[in-house]
C-alpha cells in the first residue's frame, strides 16, 4: 500500500519530489520533473487534482450486465465545440471507477500561489507510450485517511500542519444517470444540498514504474483507444 507516502505529500513541510518546468516534449508545455534520483519502485511522486465523478453504484452497474438494451444510462460529460481539448486532463480511475477532472480545479499547484501544494500537479505530467516511466494509482480519499494515526481534523487536510485534499466530489446539480426502474434521473447534489458522503471521493496518484535520475520528465502512458478523440489526433502516439 501507498498510503503513507500519498499521505506524506499533503503534509505542509514536506519537500516535494517534483518540480514543474518547460517540456522536453516540443509543442507540450508544461511538463513534471524530479527533483533528485529515485531507484524505489514504486515511489509515489505527485497527485492528480481535480474534480471527481464517481463511477454508477454497483448495484446499477450490474443490472445493466445483464440488460439488453441497457436500462441504465450514465450522463457524457466530455467537452464539445472549443473546449474540447480541456478533455485531455480527464483522468479514468480503473480501480475505483469514475473519473477525475483535472482542468475543472487545475490544481492546487500554482505558481502565483503562496499556499500551494507543489505535488498536487499530476496533471501536467505528458504523454510517452514508449518512454513512459509513472503510472497511475487511484484509491479512495477515506481509506488514506483512516490508515493514518492524526488527529481527524488534520486527517481531512487543510488544517496549519496540511494541505486541503486536491479533489473534490462533483457537485453542480447536473444529471449522473438515469435509473430506469425508478423512472428517474438521479443528479449530482449542489453547493446548497448535503455533499455526498466523503467515503466516495476517490483520487489519483502518480507513482514510478522505473528509476529516475535527477531533473528527468516523468512521463505517462495515456493509453488512449481507436479512433483518437479529435484533441489528441494531432500528437498522440502509440
Amino acid at each position: 500500500m501507498l498510503y503513507g507516502q500519498i499521505w506524506n505529500l499533503l503534509k505542509r513541510e514536506h519537500m516535494p519530489l517534483v518540480h514543474v518546468g518547460t517540456s522536453n516534449i516540443v509543442g507540450a508545455g508544461s511538463g513534471v520533473f524530479s527533483r533528485q534520483s529515485i531507484d524505489t519502485i514504486p515511489t509515489v511522486m505527485c497527485l492528480y487534482p481535480g474534480i471527481y465523478t464517481p463511477g454508477m453504484p454497483p448495484y446499477a452497474t450490474q443490472y445493466l450486465a445483464n440488460q439488453v438494451p441497457p436500462s441504465f444510462y450514465t450522463s457524457q460529460r466530455g467537452k464539445e465545440g472549443p473546449n474540447m481539448h480541456e478533455n485531455a486532463y480527464i483522468m479514468n480511475l480503473q480501480s475505483c471507477g469514475g473519473y477525475i477532472d483535472g482542468w475543472t480545479i487545475k490544481s492546487q499547484y500554482d505558481g502565483e500561489k503562496l499556499d500551494a501544494n507543489h505535488s498536487a500537479c499530476g496533471h501536467l505530467i505528458n504523454h510517452h507510450a514508449r518512454d513512459h516511466n509513472t503510472s497511475v494509482y487511484s484509491f479512495c480519499w477515506n481509506d488514506v485517511l483512516e490508515h493514518n494515526t492524526q488527529t481527524k481534523s488534520a486527517r481531512r487536510g487543510g488544517d496549519e500542519s496540511h494541505f486541503q485534499l486536491p479533489n473534490e466530489m462533483l457537485s453542480d446539480g447536473s444529471p449522473w444517470y438515469y435509473d430506469e426502474i425508478e423512472g428517474e434521473i438521479t443528479c449530482f447534489p449542489t453547493i446548497d444540498e448535503t455533499p455526498p458522503p466523503t467515503n466516495q471521493l476517490c483520487g489519483a496518484a502518480l507513482v514510478l514504474t522505473s528509476p529516475v535520475s535527477k531533473g528527468d520528465e516523468l512521463l505517462l502512458d495515456y493509453c488512449l483507444q481507436e479512433p483518437l478523440p479529435n484533441w489528441a489526433k494531432d500528437w498522440y502516439t502509440t
